[in-house]
């Protein structure tokens, strides 16, 4: 009897164990997919003895089923004759490999895929599942409203400028000066620095300018964002030339120019020495006052350029000229002297037509001729 309890309990057994070796069963786990937007994922679900039974795809973080079998169940559009969603099949002996294909990736397709092997007649909680990840790479993108665009600041503030920035993965953040100086940081300038926050130091007038932060995670194109610093100060003033000569009465002109930095900007008069004084001088007929568009070769951050062009020099017009500057920081004033010349000075000035010269070129030619002749 003993014998025979346990003749049947070894083949019971071992039918469950054939039974169970009969089971559909996911054999590989999904690896990982990682794609930049725009681009196709593909994520494989490898199934042993299948047989029957169905393989459906699942999207955990919307709650729906993406394919039961080879159906699509989701909506699918079809871009280029290529629709977003397709089931994929390939078969090696006793094993069939579904392979889920997502195409024009977009950020919302990131999440988990849930692979499943429906079993008819089993719960379905028993049912083999596996899970894969889907990673969307997203361009870095700066958040606008959260970045620093303009940063007014007093001299011996400290301060920060902010960058804020997404993208899969998130991005790295560094500053830089687009003039090439250093960043003033503790506890020495350095001309780059890592961080979403670029903390600046003791500010002064030198630290004026233009900031760049660029939000790069491989991802191209990187972003990049424009931050200008002012720090509240009273003008300065500085001439390009501190003497400007010009010839008289033969309809020639003059340009002084005066460069003036200061926040806030400045308001910028002249004046020329007139026998009473000083006498501020208006554009009209007679003088031209400009500000120059930026030139960034030869201007220092947050400088303007102004000009004063005299107009028809005569000698009345060779005095002392004053580029005054005004803010309500203070003042600040710079001396151009207007002196005589015998000949026209400047850019502008006339030159002789090629047919004066050639009849000059002529004549020598022919006098060196005659020359010659005499001498013989």
């Amino acid at each position: 009897m003993y014998s025979l309890c346990i003749a049947v309990l070894f083949a019971f057994l071992t039918t469950q164990s054939l039974v169970s070796a009969q089971k559909p069963e996911i054999v590989d786990e999904i690896w990982p997919e990682v794609q930049p937007v725009g681009r196709t994922a593909r994520i494989n679900c490898t199934v042993a003895r299948l047989g029957d039974n169905t393989v459906t795809w699942y999207l955990m973080d919307y709650g729906q089923t993406i394919s039961v079998g080879e159906t699509i169940e989701m909506l699918n559009p079809a871009i280029g004759g290529l629709r977003k969603y397709e089931v994929q099949t390939r078969r090696n002996v006793d094993r069939v490999t579904h392979m889920l294909v997502i195409r024009r990736l977009q950020q919302q397709d990131a999440g988990q895929y849930k692979c499943t092997v429906r079993i008819a007649s089993v719960a379905n909680n028993l049912w083999p599942t596996k899970i894969g990840t889907v990673t969307v790479q997203v361009a870095p993108t700066i958040k606008t409203g959260l970045t620093t665009a303009v940063l007014q600041v007093n001299r011996g503030d400290n301060s920060s400028l902010r960058c804020d920035a997404t993208g899969i993965p998130y991005p790295n953040i560094t500053w830089t000066r687009s003039d090439g100086g250093l960043l003033p940081v503790l506890p020495n300038p350095v001309a780059l620095y890592r961080s979403d926050r670029l903390p600046l130091t003791n500010v002064d007038i030198q630290h004026m300018g233009v900031y760049r932060c660029v939000a790069d995670n491989n991802i191209k194109p990187p972003a990049e964002h424009l931050a200008e610093v002012f720090v509240f100060h009273a003008p300065k003033t500085r001439v390009v030339q501190d003497s400007v000569g010009q010839a008289q009465n033969r309809r020639f002109w003059a340009k002084l120019e005066c460069i003036v930095q200061g926040h806030p900007e400045p308001t910028v008069t002249w004046e020329r020495v007139v026998s009473q004084g000083r006498l501020r001088i208006t554009d009209d007929d007679k003088f031209d006052i400009n500000k120059q568009t930026r030139d960034n070769q030869n201007l220092k951050a947050m400088e303007q350029w102004y000009t004063l062009k005299v107009k028809f020099v005569q000698a009345n017009d060779y005095t002392d000229y004053y580029c005054i500057a005004q803010n309500n920081f203070g003042r600040s004033e710079s001396k151009i002297v207007l002196f005589e010349t015998t000949e026209c000075q400047g850019p502008n000035c006339p030159s002789l037509p090629p047919s004066s010269s050639m009849r000059v070129t002529c004549s020598l030619f022919f006098l060196l001729i005659v020359q010659c002749i005499l001498r013989l």
